[in-house]
């Protein structure tokens, strides 16, 4: 039998799960793959940009938030809109809710993960101009994130104190990590109609990011061997770990907050994509000279794979490494330990283990990845307003540093029109949590999620996903006037 396993980075997992519980979303399933949705679709592959209905967007404001975790919960019965949206209440401040009854925690043998990703969308904006697409976008993201977490780890957390079960057991651990980032980017895309005949169609793009990082971290254990004694006493038989750190607080003084400077670290990213469009007619007519003279044209499917997010962030100032190679100790009063600061905990740990305050010290600098993740799209227009899309993303974890977006496959059913549509997305979350959502966008405003279950209270709510978007934007086909004028291509499109 797999034994229960224990965390020993108290401080920097402590910080990193306490930034990441309040942030996070993922997809965005219901707005992504509309065919009004402009330069929100860049965001899935930056290929799709030449394919919608619109020659100019410009969004005005957007958020996702996104979190999940297999490690604590409210129960059901505890969690409705009812309760936490409430008149003057609240999910957190709400008296009818005991919330020592309410959150849980999950008690069985396996790993454990948690996601946050909270994303504002700035003024960002799309033009189309015959066979070319160009992008900017604006954005703030704080994205943290852990997977392969020993089982112990929420038992401890919630219980405080070492449980009996626990003692006099020797724990081997293999590697699992924790990294977070909070930045802000600058993005420039641009997508081509590379190759167009007899209704095939192949597109081409590509986003190339400007990264400005505000915080960043991660924990990286490699190898923990140890046997717990008693309350007090762990002998750490070998410990092979490495933890880094570039956090906006004052490192000695209580973990104040320090926001001098800002910005703590720079960095480039990238998403590629390339997209096929089956295009329901053969016909070759691009309009006239005027972009918005271009028509739209319809298709019976698309097939698109992207990778996004490759690249990172080197933080430089206020950075700290430290690293504890294959170290060991026989530690008493380990439950006694205080730390007055970050600094003052890593001069505990590093005395400890190496008998010299200083000697974990690594360097001033370290890098964390982004979330690098491979996606599959395919999108059908089954009848003239009616569309089913299909996702599958993956995670690409390159080593320790790099933030990790979990798995998902989708199937979106939609209805759309110009000025309505509807989606429903069913989805299966890191291969194993099934999830419906629901989206709704009227003219440009875009509102969904894709937990709707947690949302109106009938499973139990272990995180949440909601986003929103608001744009402006000019269809193809109509120069005159927003609605009908002289040269409005309705013919080569499928609806409007």
């Amino acid at each position: 039998m797999k034994k229960p396993r224990l965390k020993i980075s108290h401080v920097i997992l402590t910080l990193l799960l306490s930034a990441g519980a309040s942030l996070s979303g993922q997809e965005m399933l219901g707005l992504v793959f509309d065919n009004y949705s402009g330069i929100s679709s860049a965001s899935l592959n930056p290929a799709l940009l030449t394919g919608t209905k619109v020659y100019l967007d410009m969004n005005i404001v957007g958020a996702n938030t996104f979190v999940a975790n297999d490690m604590y919960y409210i129960s059901q019965e505890n969690r409705t809109i009812q309760k936490s949206l409430g008149v003057g209440d609240n999910l957190f401040n709400n008296n009818s809710i005991n919330w020592a009854e309410a959150i849980h925690y999950y008690d069985n043998p396996r790993e454990k993960y948690f996601v946050s990703d909270i994303k504002l969308n700035g003024p960002s904006a799309m033009f189309q101009y015959g066979q070319h697409a160009f992008g900017l976008t604006t954005s703030f993201r704080s994205f943290h994130s852990g997977n392969r977490i020993p089982s112990m780890v929420p038992v401890t957390f919630y219980e405080g104190r070492i449980l009996e079960r626990y003692k006099g057991v020797e724990f081997n651990e293999d590697e699992y990590s924790i990294s977070g980032m909070t930045w802000s980017e600058i993005g420039l895309s641009y997508a081509y109609d590379y190759y167009e005949r007899y209704g095939n169609r192949f597109t081409f793009g590509i986003t190339a990011k400007a990264l400005f990082g505000y915080e960043g971290g991660y924990v990286d254990l490699r190898n923990s061997n140890y046997l717990i004694v008693d309350e007090s006493t762990i002998d750490f038989k070998n410990l092979d770990a490495e933890v880094a750190y570039a956090l906006p607080l004052n490192y000695g003084n209580e973990l104040a907050a320090d926001l001098e400077p800002m910005v703590k670290g720079y960095g480039v990213g990238f998403d590629l994509g390339m997209v096929f469009t089956k295009l329901k007619s053969t016909y070759t007519y691009d309009g006239g000279g005027k972009p918005c003279e271009k028509p739209y044209k319809d298709y019976l499917y698309k097939v698109g794979i992207s990778i996004l997010d490759l690249g990172g962030i080197t933080f430089t100032k206020d950075a700290e490494l430290h690293r504890f190679d294959n170290v060991s100790r026989y530690w008493e009063n380990f439950d006694t330990i205080h730390f007055r600061g970050i600094h003052d905990a890593g001069q505990i740990y590093s005395r400890g283990f190496y008998g010299d305050s200083e000697a974990s010290y690594a360097g001033d600098r370290f890098r964390v990845n982004l979330p690098a993740t491979l996606s599959l799209q395919f999108d059908y227009h089954f009848q003239r307003r009616l569309y089913v899309s299909a996702l599958w993303m993956h995670p690409l974890k390159f080593n320790a540093r790099t933030l990790w977006r979990p798995a998902q496959l989708a199937v979106v059913p939609r209805y759309e029109t110009r000025y309505f549509g509807m989606s429903l997305p069913l989805s299966v979350f890191n291969y194993s949590e099934p999830r419906l959502g629901l989206a709704v966008r009227i003219f440009t405003m875009t509102i969904g999620t894709e937990r709707l279950g947690s949302l109106l209270g009938i499973s139990n709510f272990n995180g949440m996903d909601f986003y929103f978007s608001f744009h402006f934007n000019l269809h193809k086909g109509r120069c005159a006037s927003y609605d009908r004028g002289a040269c409005s291509n309705s013919r080569f499109g499928s609806d409007w």
